[in-house]
């Protein structure tokens, strides 16, 4: 019998790509001491990424090792579940190479829906990001252009609060302005510099002559 049949295979697009589960007891159904021993390789809180180890291990020699990897936050599933869905990958992985699989696949039916999951919520972030750019680009030029300072101000705030490694919302609502509006801006933040800069020297001659005041005072009485 088809070691895969015992669980009812996924077909997709021609291809049988069992789920771990029926990789699992058909492993444990042919070799009723065998093991399945996984480990993490490592676990990076700071990044999210983890990677999990997974040996097939047959009357006590390992007949196979695998390596799979997730990040946290990919995928809604991956929100919360990314070490387990490692551990799963690895598992399937190994006992692909051990020979449970079909049309020599290694990609197990929750890999595949894994991989799903990830390019439509990442089609789901681009279009989410285009609908931002697009509205954001029509409150910030329209802001410029009648020199609205309270507006590109909230558009600029926005932008800072979105901010993301690539900065990919900031950059795709600067693509969208003129020459002419760059220039305004370019403007508007030298002035600001200025001002701040004039601010800073005033409040910095204030307190400096206080404190002569203060050494005149101790001195002479």
């Amino acid at each position: 019998m088809n070691q895969l049949q015992i669980n009812n295979p996924t077909i997709i697009n021609g291809f049988d790509y069992s789920t771990v589960q029926g990789r699992v007891k058909a492993f444990h159904s042919d070799h009723q001491d065998g093991q399945i021993l996984t480990e993490i390789v490592s676990n990076n809180k700071d990044t999210g990424e983890v990677i999990f180890k997974a040996h097939a291990v047959i009357d006590g020699v390992i007949k196979a090792t695998s390596h799979a990897m997730e990040i946290k936050g990919t995928s809604n599933i991956n929100m919360t579940s990314h070490i387990e869905c490692a551990e799963t990958t690895a598992i399937a992985r190994a006992l692909a190479m051990c020979g449970y699989m079909q049309k020599t696949q290694l990609e197990s039916f929750e890999e595949l829906e894994n991989a799903r999951l990830q390019r439509e919520e990442i089609a789901k972030k681009e279009k989410m990001l285009k609908t931002n750019i697009a509205r954001l680009s029509i409150k910030f030029k329209k802001a410029i252009d009648l020199k609205d300072d309270k507006g590109i101000q909230e558009v600029q705030t926005e932008l800072r609060k979105a901010y993301d490694k690539e900065d990919s919302l900031r950059k795709g609502v600067n693509a969208t302005l003129s020459d002419k509006q760059v220039e305004y801006l370019v403007e508007r933040q030298q002035l600001m510099s200025e001002q701040r800069r004039i601010e800073r020297d005033r409040r910095e001659s204030v307190i400096s002559k206080r404190a002569n005041r203060l050494r005149e005072k101790e001195l002479f009485g």
